[in-house]
């Protein structure tokens, strides 16, 4: 709502008016949206009964241009995790993103795992996947298969600063640290003490946080997923990269 107040000039000694948009008030812009350049004032905006139209953060981090996407697994062909005598593999993960130096920020948004059908034969096996960070090693190095990461503004503003890899086939040297375990899904087979064959349908993890937590370079978001047998998967994985000067 605009209002029109008075003031006195003391330069022209007279009652001069202008007008002004009331504090609280917010113009209703349902239709014919109004778009400025950066570094313009413009109006908050709101439906036609008020209520204001808030962008959530993560979305306004993808307007920016500093969002990040990889995709393990090519197509149908899923990278094959785990083993019959670890589960899940310390050594060799499924997937790294990987931040080095000092002076950048990694912020997970949405990772997902998709765990393929698998046949398991003896009572008590597991299969699992698990999302977790290594907070003080940069993880660039392996016998990997390296990831291309593409930004989430496609017409890619800012180039990523990190280095994914994926499906890991020797173990790395120094091994990670899980020091952090941001989500995990675990399931036992259960055919009541009978070693048999058992068929165990597809299974995920979804980590999409609403508080994502800040990984300060020298850092490593890893995703693992395996059983008691080779367990197959898929991930999605969307990061953001800030300035470490954007929050101290």
């Amino acid at each position: 709502m605009n209002v029109r107040i008075y003031e006195i000039d003391p330069d022209a000694g007279s009652l001069q008016s202008k007008i002004v948009t009331a504090p609280g008030a917010v113009q209703a812009q349902q239709l014919n949206v109004e778009r400025v350049e950066d570094g313009t004032w413009t109006r908050l905006r709101a439906l036609r009964d008020g209520a204001p139209i808030v962008v959530p953060w993560k979305q306004a981090l993808i307007f920016e241009g500093v969002c990040y996407r990889i995709t393990v697994g090519a197509f149908s062909t899923p990278v094959s995790g785990g083993g019959a005598t670890s589960v899940i593999d310390l050594d060799r993960p499924d997937f790294t993103v990987a931040m080095t130096g000092t002076s950048r920020v990694l912020l997970p948004l949405d990772v997902r795992i998709q765990i393929q059908s698998a046949f398991f034969d003896g009572d008590g096996e597991e299969y699992e996947a698990l999302i977790a960070a290594d907070r003080t090693q940069a993880i660039t190095g392996g016998t990997a298969t390296a990831e291309v990461i593409f930004n989430a503004r496609t017409d890619n503003l800012t180039p990523s600063s990190a280095t994914a890899q994926s499906d890991y086939t020797a173990d790395l040297s120094p091994a990670p640290v899980l020091d952090i375990e941001l989500a995990r899904t675990v399931a036992q087979v259960s055919v009541e003490g009978v070693a048999t064959e058992i068929f165990v349908k597809y299974f995920k993890l979804d980590y999409v946080p609403e508080a994502a937590p800040l990984l300060v370079a020298p850092c490593t978001l890893l995703g693992y997923w395996g059983g008691g047998t080779t367990v197959n998967g898929f991930a999605q994985v969307m990061w953001a990269e800030l300035p470490l000067s954007a929050f101290t």
